[in-house]
């Protein structure tokens, strides 16, 4: 009896690990599947797909805009892969954002391109976001800066590990119309969110 539920058991955390990869695999072709934090295996799997995220988005480093177009090959394809039509090209920071949880096989809603409707979202737990506490970040979480007025948030970050000394390593799109890697004082955060899956 024990050697059949150890195979049951077994059996399902491999269909559990084949389904996460095909919906990675999906994702990535541009696909219209979302992973939900639960399918993908609670915590762990959760931050390991943070790291997915964290790891495309650090490996993007130096991409350039063309002039001061918000538009680019890769930076239009992002964006069309959010389900937004183009012309015309749109401030970009949410689209890299997107982009990022998209290949670790997440699909985030096309208002990630909007940080103001986006930070309502978070903070109504809404559309995969979950607001969290800035003393809480880890690695992959989403932060939200204020840059221009009449406005909650302006713009996205993805954190690259924890909130130390007053200071948070961040990735970042469309800042000096590049991916940038940056390191920005905790106290310019205006919210932080975790990424649910539950879209």
């Amino acid at each position: 009896m024990r050697r059949w539920r150890w195979r049951i058991a077994s059996d399902r955390a491999i269909m559990s690990r084949m389904l996460l990869r095909l919906a990675i695999a999906l994702a990535v072709l541009g696909g219209s599947f979302a992973v939900a934090g639960s399918v993908a295996g609670g915590a762990s799997n959760s931050a390991s797909i943070r790291d997915r995220a964290v790891r495309w988005a650090e490996s993007q480093n130096g991409l350039r805009e063309q002039g001061k177009t918000n538009c680019g090959p890769q930076i239009s394809r992002w964006q069309r892969q959010m389900g937004l039509r183009l012309p015309p090209c749109r401030v970009w920071c949410g689209a890299y954002v997107h982009q990022a949880y998209l290949r670790a096989g997440i699909r985030l809603s096309e208002r990630l391109i909007d940080p103001d409707r986006s930070y309502s979202d978070a903070l109504a737990g809404q559309r995969g976001l979950r607001r969290i506490a800035i003393s809480k970040i880890q690695r992959g979480d989403i932060v939200f800066y204020k840059f221009r007025r009449n406005v909650r948030a302006s713009h996205f970050a993805l954190a690259r590990g924890r909130p130390s000394g007053g200071m948070l390593s961040t990735a970042e799109g469309n800042v000096s119309h590049a991916v940038s890697l940056e390191r920005r004082g905790t106290k310019y955060i205006v919210l932080a969110a975790r990424v649910t899956g539950d879209v």
